[in-house]
């Protein structure tokens, strides 16, 4: 029998053993109190960083994790930026077709009242109070300035309104009526840009006296004189007329009555103004280049300084005239009378003057270079021997006796038939 002392050592010795190896008898586990775990400060090592609760109320994890949740983010404001956007966008059509129906709108409102002057100023043209009629033609030049596509329109209805209440003749020393004049005003001060297809056509109308001042453009400060290019003046009454600086350029002007008519720095290049009554007319420093005057009669006219290259003017009557320093160069005189004309100055190189009257006429320093005199009459006429050596003469050129039996001009006789064989 084992004694009890031996006995209790290996019991303990047995249970020293188990609790070395990691087992306790279950009564002395239960005996020993719980110890609780224990934390590492953040300073002790590298151990994984604590990551800050989440704005939801949980804690945040890892990269994938917290990568995922930016996404969603992106995503989520991307979503609400384009809300704006789109919110935006509806908003802006809104406001434009707001606009744009408020626009269309008023042009609607802004054409019916264009309409309704339209029909009054029409409608004022036949009153017989001439105050009325003189309302309703600054009326139309109103809408003219305020409706570009109504411009042409207008000008013809004051077109057809002159021809039809101004070509009625007139007593002597009359002039043209009020309305006929603002009518003609109107029209010549029109802008020429918004014609299109308009014509001007005041053929046949009697105005005498009609004034149509230049005006200045306010900013490149030139001078604008009435817009009758092109125009169709055909046997119309315009005597007296004052068209100082107008824009005559391929006007038909045949057969009118233009006397006494100021054409001062006029432009009127190649323009028609055959057979018609010029007396006394002022053509200085117009420009005339390739117009037609022929059968014209331009008796006592001032051309001085006017521009007469390749112009016409056969058959005309320019007894008395003034071209003093005009340039007449390849102009056309055939058959012209300019008996007592003054030419002092003028340019007349290789002016055709075949059979021309010029009877009295100063050529004093004229420039008479290869000038055709054939059958010319230049009896009476002033002009020195140096000058007429340089025309084209022949023995059939009617000089004066001082000069027909100069020794200069008879050889320049001889030597111009000899190159015409």
């Amino acid at each position: 029998m084992i004694p009890m002392p031996h006995r209790r050592n290996q019991q303990l010795r047995r249970v020293g053993e188990r609790a070395s190896q990691g087992h306790r008898p279950a009564a002395a586990a239960r005996r020993l109190p719980a110890v609780p775990p224990t934390r590492t400060p953040a300073a002790a090592g590298p151990a994984r960083r604590q990551m800050p609760a989440d704005p939801a109320g949980g804690s945040q994890a890892g990269s994938s994790q917290r990568g995922g949740l930016d996404w969603a983010r992106r995503v989520e404001l991307g979503a609400v930026v384009l809300g704006v956007l789109l919110s935006s966008l509806i908003a802006g059509a809104g406001i434009w077709y707001s606009n744009n129906q408020v626009s269309q709108g008023m042009r609607i409102a802004q054409e019916g009242q264009i309409t309704d002057r339209y029909t009054k100023a029409v409608e004022n043209l036949g009153d017989d109070a001439v105050d009325v009629r003189l309302g309703g033609i600054y009326a139309l030049q109103r809408i003219m300035e305020d409706s570009p596509r109504d411009h042409s329109t207008i000008a013809n209805v004051l077109g057809a309104y002159l021809r039809t209440h101004a070509v009625k003749p007139l007593k002597k020393g009359d002039s043209a009526s009020a309305d006929a004049i603002a009518a003609a005003t109107v029209l010549a001060n029109r802008d020429v840009s918004r014609d299109f297809l308009f014509v001007f056509d005041l053929s046949n109308t009697r105005l005498p006296g009609l004034e149509i001042k230049p005006r200045m453009h306010q900013m490149s400060k030139v001078v604008f004189g009435a817009q009758l290019r092109g125009a169709i003046l055909s046997g119309v009454d315009w005597n007296g007329a004052q068209l100082r600086s107008a824009d005559l350029r391929e006007v038909f002007l045949e057969k009118a009555n233009m006397s006494h008519v100021n054409f001062v720095g006029a432009q009127l290049e190649g323009a028609h103004l055959a057979d018609s009554n010029l007396s006394h007319a002022k053509f200085n420093v117009a420009h005339l280049k390739g117009a037609d005057l022929a059968k014209s009669d331009l008796r006592d006219a001032d051309l001085g300084g006017a521009k007469l290259v390749n112009a016409t003017l056969a058959m005309t009557n320019l007894a008395s005239v003034s071209l003093f320093r005009a340039d007449l160069t390849d102009a056309y005189l055939g058959g012209s009378n300019l008996a007592d004309a003054n030419l002092e100055g003028a340019n007349l190189t290789r002016a055709r003057m075949v059979g021309a009257n010029l009877k009295n006429a100063n050529l004093r320093n004229a420039n008479l270079s290869k000038a055709v005199l054939y059958e010319a009459d230049l009896r009476g006429a002033k002009v020195a021997v140096a000058d007429l050596v340089k025309a084209n003469l022949w023995s059939n050129t009617k000089l004066p006796s001082r000069l027909a039996e100069n020794p200069q001009i008879k050889a320049r006789i001889a030597e111009v038939e000899n190159s015409h064989g």
